[in-house]
C-alpha cells in the first residue's frame, strides 16, 4: 500500500481514535434492581434515555464522565430514601460504558401507624401497615396535612410527624400528632397595582375579603384569576400572620409587552386551507381592558370580528361582587353544500367568573342572510333579524379549570326571542350539559353529557340557530358541526331535539403523554322534544400530551355504523 494511501486512511480514521481516546460522554446502564423499576431510577437521577421511537439509539442515558462518582452516591441516596437502607451500588467500567450493579437487599417496612388528632388526617396518612417505608411519601404526607390544615382555616395548627426507622430489624414506626389550634381569618388586604389599573379591578379578582376564614386555596386561586386578566408581567402575594389574623400585600407589575399579534396558515377537515390574523391589546386605556380583531379566510368560511372586555365595571349591590362587560361583533360568511349563510351579530355581554360559579347573561343581535344553491331539503331561505336575552349558569366543582382529575361541573344555557319585540321569531333555546371525572391510581375516567331542546312558536329559525354535533367537542368519528337531525331530508338540517354524550378513559403512558380510549354517542331530531331515534356511535383512541395551559390532544374517531366514516382531531384544552 502506498504511503498516500496510509495517509489517507489515517486522516479518516484520526477523529474517530480521538473520540474514543477522549470521550466527551459515556453510557450509564442500572442492572439488578427488582422493586424500583429502571424507567424511575434513570428519572429520579435526572438521566434521559432516548424516546420509544428513536429505535436508531442504544437503550442507555449519555453522561458526562465527571459526574460519574456522584451518580453512584446520588443512587445510594435514592436507594435509602426508598426504604432500602441495606443495598449496596457496585460499579463497572470500560472505555464506553459505567454500569452500576445494584443489590436492593431487604427494605424496610412499616410497622405501626399512632395518629393523634382531633382533626380527621387519616385519609391524608396513605401509609398502611406493611408497606415500604418511604422518605419521600413521609414528607408529601407531612405538606398534605399542612396544606389541608391552611385551606380550612387553621393557621396555628402544631404538627409532630415523626418515623422512627430501625435499620438492624427493617421496621419504621409513624406517629403523628396534630393539635388544630383555633381557625385564622383574613385580616387588611393591601393592594398596590400599577398606574392605570385600580384597586377596584384587583379586588374584583380575589376570592377573598377582610374577616373571610383563612384559606391558602383561596390565595392560590385568586393568583390565578389575577393571571387570568393578562395586564401584568409579575404577581407578587405575600402574607403576615399576626396571632388568628392573616394580613395580605398584593404588588403587581405592568406587563411591558401589551399587543399580541398573530398570523399564519391552517387546514380544517370542513373549510380546507384557510389563512388567519389575530390582533389584541392587552389594558387597552388601562384598567385591564381588553381589545381584539380576528380575520379568517377560506374557501368555504370568512370571518371579522371584534372583541371588546372590560372587568369589575359593575359592583352588585350589597355584595362584594363586581360584573365584567364584553362585547363580540362579527361578520361572517359560511358555504354549506346547499346554501350560503352570511350574518351580522352583535352580543354584549354581563358576566362574573367567581371561584365555583359564573353567570353570564345580555342580549345578542343577528341579522342572517340565507341563499340557497337548490331547491331541496326544508331549508327557509331569505332576511332573518333576531333580538333575544340570554343567560348561561355554570356551576364548576372541578379540582382544576385547565387540566382537572375529579370532579363535576353544570352548566345550564336559556335564549329566547319575542316576535314584535325586535325579533322576526318568536322562540326558546335550552342547552344543559353535565361533566364528572375521576382519577384512580393515574387511570383517569370522564364523561359527559349534553342535552339540546329548541322551539320555535311561529316562523321558522336560520340553520346556524339549530343543533348540530360533531367535532373535537363532541362525536368525534365526524367533523366540526356535520351532524345534523337524522329525521331530515338533508344532512345541512339542524335539530332541535339534541342528545350528545361522551365517555372516555386516558393512562399515562410516558412523562406527560397519555393514551385515551372513548366512546361517543349521538342522538339529533328535526322535531322538539322527539327521543325516538337511533343513536349515532362512534369509538376512537387518542394521545394527550399535557402543559401548563391544559392538555394538548390528538384524536381519531370511527362509527360504528359506517365503517367508512372517520375523522381526525387536534385541540388544545380540557373538555371535561
Amino acid at each position: 500500500m502506498s504511503l498516500k494511501l496510509h495517509l489517507f486512511f489515517l486522516l479518516l480514521l484520526l477523529p474517530a481514535l480521538l473520540l474514543a481516546g477522549n470521550p466527551s460522554f459515556k453510557y450509564v446502564e442500572i442492572k439488578g434492581n427488582k422493586v424500583l423499576k429502571s424507567s424511575y431510577i434513570y428519572e429520579s437521577l435526572g438521566l434521559s434515555l432516548p424516546a420509544w421511537y428513536q429505535f436508531w439509539k442504544p437503550k442507555k442515558a449519555k453522561v458526562n464522565p465527571k459526574i460519574i462518582n456522584s451518580l453512584q452516591e446520588q443512587l445510594e441516596n435514592l436507594y435509602r430514601s426508598e426504604g432500602f437502607y441495606h443495598a449496596r451500588i457496585g460499579k463497572k467500567e470500560d472505555n464506553t460504558t459505567v454500569t452500576f450493579l445494584v443489590r436492593e437487599g431487604t427494605w424496610v417496612k412499616v410497622r405501626h401507624i399512632d395518629i393523634e388528632s382531633l382533626y380527621p388526617i387519616r385519609k391524608l396518612i396513605t401509609f398502611s401497615v406493611g408497606e415500604r417505608f418511604r422518605a419521600g411519601k413521609f414528607v408529601k404526607i407531612k405538606q398534605a396535612i399542612k396544606e389541608k390544615m391552611l385551606n380550612d382555616g387553621y393557621c396555628n395548627y402544631a404538627l409532630d410527624a415523626k418515623a422512627y426507622v430501625d435499620i438492624k430489624k427493617n421496621i419504621a414506626d409513624l406517629k403523628y400528632r396534630l393539635k388544630p389550634g383555633g381557625k385564622c381569618f383574613f385580616g387588611l388586604i393591601n393592594v398596590h397595582p400599577p398606574k392605570g389599573i385600580s384597586k377596584r379591578v384587583v379586588l374584583s379578582r380575589l376570592l377573598f375579603r377582610s374577616n373571610d376564614p383563612y384559606s391558602l386555596e383561596k390565595i392560590n386561586k385568586s393568583y390565578s384569576t389575577l393571571s387570568g386578566l393578562e395586564a401584568f408581567d409579575g404577581i407578587e402575594l405575600n402574607t403576615r400572620k399576626k396571632d388568628s389574623r392573616v394580613d395580605t400585600d398584593i404588588t403587581l407589575f405592568p406587563k411591558q409587552k401589551p399587543t399580541r399579534r398573530e398570523i399564519g396558515l391552517g387546514y380544517e377537515t370542513n373549510y380546507g386551507a384557510k389563512a388567519f390574523f389575530h390582533w389584541n391589546r392587552k389594558n387597552f386605556t388601562g384598567d385591564a381592558k381588553k381589545l381584539s380583531f380576528d380575520l379568517k379566510y377560506s374557501q368555504r368560511e370568512q370571518l371579522i370580528q371584534n372583541g371588546f372586555f372590560w372587568p369589575a365595571v359593575i359592583k352588585v349591590p350589597g355584595y362584594n361582587y363586581y360584573l365584567d362587560f364584553k362585547n363580540s361583533f362579527s361578520y361572517s360568511k359560511l358555504i354549506y353544500d346547499n346554501f350560503e349563510e352570511k350574518k351580522l351579530a352583535d352580543k354584549v355581554h354581563l358576566m362574573i367568573d367567581y371561584d365555583w360559579f359564573s353567570v353570564d347573561f345580555g342580549t345578542g343581535l343577528e341579522y342572517i342572510q340565507i341563499k340557497k344553491f337548490k331547491d331541496i331539503c326544508n331549508i327557509s331561505a331569505g332576511d332573518f333579524f333576531m333580538f333575544y336575552p340570554y343567560g348561561e349558569l355554570i356551576f364548576d366543582l372541578r379540582d382544576s379549570k385547565i387540566n382537572p382529575q375529579k370532579g363535576f361541573y353544570l352548566s345550564q344555557y336559556y335564549e329566547g326571542g319575542i316576535r314584535y319585540l325586535l325579533s322576526d321569531i318568536t322562540y326558546t333555546k335550552m342547552l344543559w350539559e353535565a361533566r364528572a371525572i375521576y382519577t384512580l391510581d393515574r387511570l383517569t375516567i370522564a364523561g359527559k353529557s349534553k342535552l339540546g331542546l329548541l322551539k320555535e312558536y311561529d316562523n321558522r329559525l336560520p340553520e346556524s340557530k339549530l343543533f348540530y354535533a360533531g367535532g373535537a367537542f363532541s362525536n368525534r368519528a365526524y367533523s366540526y358541526n356535520a351532524l345534523g337531525a337524522f329525521d331530515a331530508a338533508c344532512g345541512d338540517v339542524g335539530g332541535r331535539t339534541m342528545i350528545d354524550n361522551t365517555l372516555e378513559i386516558s393512562h399515562p403512558v410516558y412523562k406527560q403523554i397519555s393514551m385515551a380510549l372513548f366512546w361517543d354517542s349521538t342522538m339529533i331530531s328535526k322535531d322538539t322534544l322527539n327521543f325516538n331515534l337511533d343513536f349515532k356511535h362512534s369509538v376512537g383512541t387518542g394521545i394527550r400530551y399535557n402543559t401548563p395551559i391544559g392538555p394538548v390532544k390528538f384524536d381519531v374517531g370511527f362509527s360504528l355504523e359506517d365503517k367508512k366514516q372517520y375523522a381526525i382531531h387536534f385541540q388544545i384544552g380540557q373538555s371535561y
